[in-house]
Parts: structure tokens; sequence; C-alpha cells
């Protein structure tokens, strides 16, 4: 028995960290999903004030994957920084 105690104490803070860094990567994955979700409506919203020549001559242009390309670029920097977040609140040291 003194063994399974001493292993808990051993694991018990490691678990403590790793939902530490699950929650906090639930939470900010959330909020940036909010915050892109705005940002794609004020897209649409700017778009539909726009006049159909315009508009024609942005998605001719390539602007559609424009846009994707920086939102995608947005998402990925967030996932990146936090991976890097979580590495830190487990203590896995970085390269």
């Amino acid at each position: 028995m003194p063994l399974l105690g001493a292993l808990l104490s051993w694991v018990g803070p490691l678990i403590g960290r790793a939902l530490l860094a699950l929650g906090f990567s639930v939470v900010t994955i959330t909020g940036m999903n909010i915050m892109v979700d705005q940002l794609k409506a004020q897209l649409q919203s700017a778009g539909a004030s726009m006049s159909v020549d315009v508009m024609n001559l942005f998605q001719l242009a390539g602007g559609n994957a424009a846009v994707a390309i920086i939102m995608g670029a947005i998402n990925a920097r967030v996932a990146m920084w936090m991976i890097a977040k979580a590495t830190r609140i487990l203590g896995t040291p970085q390269s």
C-alpha cells in the first residue's frame, strides 16, 4: 500500500498540470473560435455592402483565397502558441 501512495503522490501533480494545460487550451481555442467567427461575420457584412462590380473584381483577383489564407494563418499561429503554452505548463522542455 505505501507503494500506491508514493506513486499517487508522484503522478498527482503531473495529472493536475495536464488538466490545467487542457483547460487553458480549451478556453483559448473557444475564445479564438468566437473571435474568428465574428471576424468572418464582419467580412461578410462588408462584402454585402459592396456593389456587385466591386465584389466580382475582388473575387476575380483572388480575394476569397486571400481571406481564407489569412484566416488559416491566424488559426495555425494560435495552434502553435497553444502547443508552446501547453508544453511550458506541463514542464516539457522546448527545443
